[in-house]
């Protein structure tokens, strides 16, 4: 039970988070009907922009480092198309070594790419015959002793070397080079961690960046988009950015105008009595009034959580957890005075004292939504009258405005 595995799976948990911090990097590139993809046709792609290539490394980035060819020769396989993208993007967390020839690579063309290549490879070659007479020397003069030895085969990185400059891939290889850029020197997970929020989050409160970015990854990681594919309009992120920038931005929202003129011409017009809200208050004695405004507030509160959602600055559970705080708060305070009803009070008594309460639940001091500046009272009564209106899971949970059982 206590075997260890062979790799170190935090190691992996810790690639993948700084992968999706990049793709949360380049949603903030993303044009109207740009498509972000991770994991399906490499690490971060957009759609026939970039295909990006992620890679952690504590190393130098050197002319034979397996990072730059095993990415070449992934970018040259047959059964990857590369030229779908405009750019593609090796982003590493590498600086270049002291001698590497590749420093200069963005600012070359495509011709001195490949020569600087073909060189890389040429200095390889000749290093591994050199090592390989020196084996083979070795060896005669260990049979000679009686003992044996093995020529040595290439390396790793020869071996991707002669892959990526085979003649067969030359006419790919010239097609990518002119797209391949290198970008070196990136940030370990806290420096790309911190310079996002250094560039994305100076609105939001310091001590609530984590718990956005918490959210935001979460977005980005949730199941189902892993699952059915992994992708990303522009639409959906801007969507769920300017949410979360609602939630925990510095200072308030305002509340988004309705046309309460049209509201309540609407109301006007509309047969509720069929309507549970509306049968619920006529059965503690509402009169037309009062239910005309009710129907009123519950189409207040209909038409601002449109706009609410529309305008991306919250979600549909930030609604819901908002009703169920309301519910709560009547079910006790109804439950409270349920208690100091007197069993010998006549009907009548017990609708008057519960229009009493409706009344006074309406006029409470309304409880703001969220970080919104001047939550409408119509928002909050409609509230109340969406709660009635509802059919619960059980009679016990039920909303009304009844004092009696």
């Amino acid at each position: 039970m206590n075997a260890k595995l062979d790799f170190d799976a935090s190691k992996l948990y810790e690639a993948l988070k700084y992968q999706i911090h990049v793709a949360i990097d380049y949603c903030h590139t993303l044009d109207k009907d740009d498509v972000l993809w991770i994991e399906v046709f490499g690490d971060v792609t957009v759609e026939g922009r970039d295909q990006v290539e992620v890679k952690e490394y504590s190393d130098s980035l050197t002319d034979s480092h397996e990072n730059l060819w095993n990415t070449l020769n992934n970018w040259l396989k047959p059964d990857f198309n590369h030229q779908q993208y405009a750019n593609l993007i090796l982003l590493t967390t590498q600086a270049y070594g002291e001698r590497a020839a590749i420093k200069d690579w963005n600012q070359w063309n495509a011709d001195q790419r490949l020569a600087t290549l073909e060189s890389i490879l040429q200095d390889a070659e000749a290093r591994f015959e050199k090592a390989k007479q020196e084996k083979e020397a070795t060896a005669d003069q260990s049979e000679e002793g009686g003992t044996g030895g093995k020529t040595p085969g290439p390396s790793k990185a020869l071996t991707l070397q002669r892959k990526v400059m085979a003649k067969a891939m030359r006419e790919s290889l010239m097609e990518a080079l002119p797209k391949v850029k290198i970008i070196t020197e990136q940030p370990d997970l806290l420096g790309l961690i911190a310079r996002y929020k250094r560039a994305h989050l100076k609105s939001i409160h310091e001590h609530r960046m984590d718990d956005f970015l918490n959210d935001l990854f979460g977005f980005m990681t949730n199941a189902v988009k892993v699952t059915e594919g992994w992708r990303f309009t522009t639409a959906e992120f801007d969507s769920k950015f300017t949410e979360l920038t609602a939630r925990y931005l510095i200072g308030s929202v305002k509340f988004p105008s309705v046309n309460t003129e049209e509201i309540e011409r609407e109301a006007a017009e509309m047969n509720v009595r069929d309507r549970i809200y509306a049968q619920k208050l006529d059965e503690i004695g509402g009169e037309e009034e009062l239910i005309l405004e009710a129907t009123a507030d519950l189409l207040h509160a209909h038409e601002y959580i449109a706009e609410l959602i529309k305008d991306c600055t919250t979600s549909q559970s930030d609604v819901e957890s908002y009703s169920k705080n309301h519910m709560r708060t009547h079910s006790a305070s109804r439950a409270k005075l349920m208690i100091g009803c007197d069993e010998t009070w006549s009907v009548s008594k017990l609708k008057q004292e519960s229009l009493k309460f409706y009344y006074a639940r309406c006029e409470l001091d309304v409880v703001g939504f969220r970080n919104y500046e001047d939550t409408p009272i119509e928002f909050r009564n409609g509230i109340y009258h969406m709660l009635a209106d509802a059919v619960p899971a059980s009679s016990a949970k039920e909303f009304h405005w009844r004092l009696w059982k």
